[in-house]
């Protein structure tokens, strides 16, 4: 693997340096003051090829703005983006794959050797925490999609919420304070088929309760990825893959690497 950056060399080894095993991952790191001409110039590219005694043709680049995916397209590399700003895809059109983030990347696309955490349709993640009062959402839940979601508000998490990706799928446990622990799914972005204009954290706890509790304190852990958001062609299509992930969170949350979590204190505290 080769680090191809705009910024100086110098300013790339010191940001590495503070993560543990980065440095050691790359067999190259060229930075924008060792070549005449910086991205959207390929010529950044072609020198980590020329480094890494690697053909051009059989590199593959990963990167996050435009500039850098025309380079790697003019270096004849084949390009994967995650584009940096939400909902700006289609300024991406170049690259010959775009994700939403990194959770996304597949390398066995690309002749590459598999990642080997993803477990039964899902990734683990470090565990994280979100919790507010249930409020109320667009009212599509249960009446267009008969999927009931207890809605949390996104004011005030951006912070927490900058540090994982949007527009994604994820799983987990939801607390409940007077009424108990529940596995569910969720979704975290602006759902593409309706074309959300704000962002939005809709739950669905797996469990049939008989009337709505809006207003309740509600605790959730994050423990784990399914997918990115997409649209659909149709509702029907939507309803039968929000069903899916229902599946793949109920069975996975039953693996010990999972179910441990819901002992996680957060979802207790009063």
């Amino acid at each position: 693997m080769a680090l191809a950056s705009n910024s100086p060399k110098a300013d790339i080894e010191a940001k590495i340096s503070y993560h543990e095993g980065w440095k050691e991952s790359f067999s190259v790191v060229i930075g924008g003051d060792e070549v005449m001409t910086g991205k959207p110039s390929p010529e950044i590219f072609l020198e980590a090829a020329n480094r890494l005694k690697i053909e051009p043709s059989n590199l593959l680049v990963i990167e996050d703005s435009v500039p850098s995916v025309t380079a790697g397209k003019a270096a004849g590399m084949e390009v994967v983006a995650v584009p940096s700003l939400p909902k700006q895809t289609h300024l991406y059109n170049s690259a010959d794959e775009v994700i939403n983030s990194l959770l996304d990347l597949r390398p066995e696309k690309w002749g590459l050797p598999p990642f080997q955490d993803w477990i039964e349709g899902t990734l683990p993640l470090e565990p994280w925490h979100i919790g507010g009062p249930i409020i109320h959402g667009f009212g599509r839940g249960s009446k267009l999609l008969g999927i009931p979601t207890a809605n949390l508000s996104t004011e005030g998490c951006s912070d927490l919420l900058s540090e994982h990706p949007s527009g994604a799928v994820y799983f987990g446990w939801a607390g409940l304070s007077a009424r108990g622990i529940y596995k569910m799914v969720m979704s975290i972005g602006w759902n593409p088929y309706f074309d959300d204009k704000e962002k939005t954290i809709e739950p669905w706890l797996l469990h049939k309760f008989d009337e709505d509790f809006y207003g309740e304190e509600l605790r959730l852990v994050i423990v784990g990825y399914i997918r990115s958001e997409a649209n659909f062609p149709s509702l029907e299509s939507l309803i039968a893959k929000i069903h899916e992930d229902r599946d793949i969170a109920e069975r996975a949350l039953d693996l010990p690497l999972y179910a441990k979590h819901r002992d996680d204190q957060y979802l207790k505290m009063p």
